[in-house]
Parts: structure tokens; C-alpha cells; sequence
């Protein structure tokens, strides 16, 4: 009579155990990294980096930036209501000053980030982008934080964005949307995607305006400001596009 083999429950039991014993270590290594501080995904891209002789998990590369903990020599021209204040660039009206690093960038796609900006009076501040400044003016676009915007449809202001040309604003916007409530004395991080003839505002984390345009496709960025502003900034920072 053939013989069939004989099945270790015991062995089997062992396996269970082993494979339990092995994740309660993962576990706990993964809890000892969080607790010391060390990111797992940081660890994968080092060590999958180490393996691979390159760069397996890719950062944005940042162009430029100014943490406002210096000096303002970043910026050109600057007029006599702009102030370091505890880590922050604060401004008043008036302000049409370029960042001097993003002017020299070959890159026609970036991305803007600034966070920590407030305004506690006045009419708006505004970001260019893809702008050039020669004995004609500023051509390019801007974004603007315009509370001075207002109407029946736009209660508390509006987010927007315009073209300049040889030094003028144009006022049609290209995009506009409504500005919510807590309009001063609010701190907001704000991201604008370049990329292409298409421009994304991202707002605290939540897309919020776009607009397409291809007039202009080269060109840096810079800060306005008008009627009355009194506003700040904490960081301002220039990065490669995702």
C-alpha cells in the first residue's frame, strides 16, 4: 500500500509563530523610528538609493529662497515702508520689488511658495510671475490677494490674476474667485504652480484659482502691494514643478 507523508501540525504551528515573531519586530522597529524621529519613507529612499547608486525617491530641487532672517538684499528695488520683523518682511503701499535670485533663473516653470502671509489693512498685495522688468516696465503676470475687489458678487474682495504690460496692470483679470471671510489678520500659506500656459493657486492646502495664458513664457517673480497695505511675510521659496 502506497504511503502518503505524514503532515508536522507542529511544524506548521513553528511557521505561524515565526512569521508573528517577525512582524511584532517590524512593528516595533517602525514605532522605535517614529518615536526617534527618523521618517520611514526617508529611510526607503536612502536605502533604495544606496542600492541603486542614484536617486530613487526625488525631492523638489529649490531654486531660491529668503526665510526673512538676514538682510533684504534679495529684493530690487525696495521703498521705505519695507522692515524685518521677528523673522518676517513686512510691508506697507507701494511695493513693486523684484527677487533677484528667480530673475536669473533659466527655468520658465517653477513653483512660488510663501508662507505665513497676512495683511492686516489695505487693498491687496500681489505675486508676479514669468515677469521681466525693462526701461518700458514689468511685463508679466500676478497674482493678487485683492480685498480692494469688491462687489455684490465679491462681498469680501477676490483672488485674481492679471497681466501686466510695459508697466500696467490690465484690469480684466485672466481668473478671478471670490475671497472667503477672515479676510485680515489671517495667516495663509499660499503655493502658485507654473508650469506651461497653465497657472494653479493653492491656498492653505486647497486649489483655488487657475487660468490659462501663453502671452508670456519666461520670466521671475516678485511682491506689490497697494492703497493702504499693511501686510507680511514669512518665507518666501522658489522650487523646481513636480
Amino acid at each position: 500500500m502506497k504511503k502518503f507523508p505524514r503532515i508536522n501540525i507542529q511544524n506548521g504551528q513553528g511557521l505561524v509563530e515565526y512569521g508573528l515573531l517577525i512582524a511584532l519586530i517590524v512593528v516595533g522597529l517602525i514605532l522605535a523610528l517614529s518615536l526617534g524621529g527618523v521618517s520611514l519613507s526617508d529611510l526607503y529612499c536612502t536605502v533604495a538609493s544606496g542600492i541603486g547608486g542614484g536617486e530613487s525617491c526625488n525631492e523638489q530641487k529649490m531654486y531660491c529662497q529668503d526665510s526673512f532672517d538676514g538682510d533684504l538684499s534679495a529684493w530690487q528695488p525696495l521703498n521705505n515702508t519695507v522692515s524685518l520683523n521677528d523673522g518676517q518682511m513686512c510691508f506697507g503701499s507701494g511695493l513693486q520689488a523684484m527677487n533677484k535670485c528667480s530673475m536669473k533663473l533659466p527655468e520658465s516653470d517653477y513653483v512660488i511658495k510663501m508662507d505665513d502671509v497676512s495683511i492686516s489693512s489695505g487693498n491687496g498685495y500681489g505675486v508676479f510671475f514669468r515677469s521681466t522688468v525693462d526701461s518700458n516696465g514689468l511685463d508679466g503676470y500676478v497674482f493678487q490677494y485683492d480685498p480692494g475687489w469688491k462687489s455684490s458678487k465679491y462681498p469680501n474682495g477676490a483672488l485674481l490674476i492679471r497681466q501686466w504690460i510695459n508697466g500696467r496692470e490690465i484690469s480684466t483679470p485672466i481668473a478671478v474667485t471670490p475671497i472667503g471671510e477672515n479676510v485680515y489678520n489671517t495667516p495663509h500659506d499660499f503655493e502658485i504652480n507654473v508650469s506651461g500656459d497653465t497657472y494653479t493657486v493653492v491656498m492653505d492646502g486647497k486649489e483655488v484659482l487657475s487660468a490659462q495664458d501663453s502671452t508670456y513664457t519666461t520670466g521671475g517673480t516678485g511682491l506689490r502691494s497697494w492703497f493702504g497695505t499693511s501686510a507680511c511675510i514669512g518665507d518666501f521659496s522658489v522650487f523646481e514643478t513636480p
